[in-house]
């Protein structure tokens, strides 16, 4: 089940040369961690590294930003050609598209924008 390969429709290498410069940006109004990356033919369960260089095959890189303790936002882009973004605002978990829903009934949570969260 867990050696499922996905089609690569996102270069995640040429994501994380494009988001260095903004990366930096972000960096004068949050705290910023690091990109993350995660090896589509490591073991399961797969680790969550901070080195490129670990990573034979990349599945999905991210990176999370913090204003304070209480609001965060933290974005994965997976090669797949979608992403999971999850943010907490005011220590709750915000609703930001209640028109998302997955099956399970968790919301996704859907952001125009850094910027909008930085505001």
């Amino acid at each position: 089940m867990h050696d499922v390969i996905v089609e690569h429709l996102v270069d995640l290498d040429i994501l994380a040369t494009r988001l260095r410069p903004v990366v930096e940006e972000w960096r004068s109004q949050a705290e910023v961690g690091p990109l993350t990356w995660r090896d589509e033919r490591a073991p399961w369960p797969r680790p969550i590294v901070p080195v490129r260089a670990a990573v034979e095959v990349p599945e999905s890189l991210g990176i999370r930003l913090r204003r304070d303790p209480d609001d965060e936002i933290e974005v994965v882009v997976w090669t797949g050609g979608w992403a999971d973004v999850g943010c907490v605002l005011d220590g709750g978990v915000t609703n930001l598209s209640p028109e998302f829903q997955d099956v399970d009934g968790a919301y996704a949570v859907v952001v125009n924008s850094v910027a909008d969260f930085l505001a």
